[in-house]
């Protein structure tokens, strides 16, 4: 992870109407320099562990693997990206939190709520690269 410039988001959604939103939305934010797009948790995998992120904005109901699957699976990385997640369920927020989700977006996400967890996921990535003493907020 990186505290530089811009950050580097994947976002992941099996559902293209809500992967382009979510996709115009964060390439509008001033705190994101690339974003790359995943329509499901295995190309989410691979593009994972092909190129360095910052954060993954994931969302939980998908095929294959559900969104808390795969964060778990990144979670045992050795440097993993931040995990937020975006979903139409309120009821799954404590398990995410409990897996080290960085923050939680109800769909359909309002701007204002995606610049927080923006801001939350920079000040998490600047806290990782500080080392391992920093405390994220």
């Amino acid at each position: 992870m990186t505290g530089g410039p811009g950050l580097r988001v994947l976002a992941v959604d099996d559902v293209t109407p809500a992967l382009e939103e979510l996709r115009r939305m964060l390439m509008d934010s001033p705190e994101v320099a690339t974003v790359a797009v995943a329509a499901g948790p295995i190309s989410a995998l691979r593009l994972i562990q092909a190129e360095p992120l910052d954060v993954v904005f994931l969302d939980i109901s998908m095929p294959q693997l559900t969104g808390m699957e795969l964060a778990s699976l990144l979670n045992r990385m050795t440097d993993p990206p931040a995990v937020v997640f975006v979903t139409a369920y309120e009821e799954h927020a404590a398990a995410a939190y409990g897996i080290g989700a960085v923050d939680y977006l109800l769909k359909p996400v309002r701007p204002e709520r995606l610049a927080a967890a923006l801001a939350r996921v920079r000040r998490f990535t600047a806290a990782a690269a500080a080392g391992p003493d920093a405390t994220p907020v």
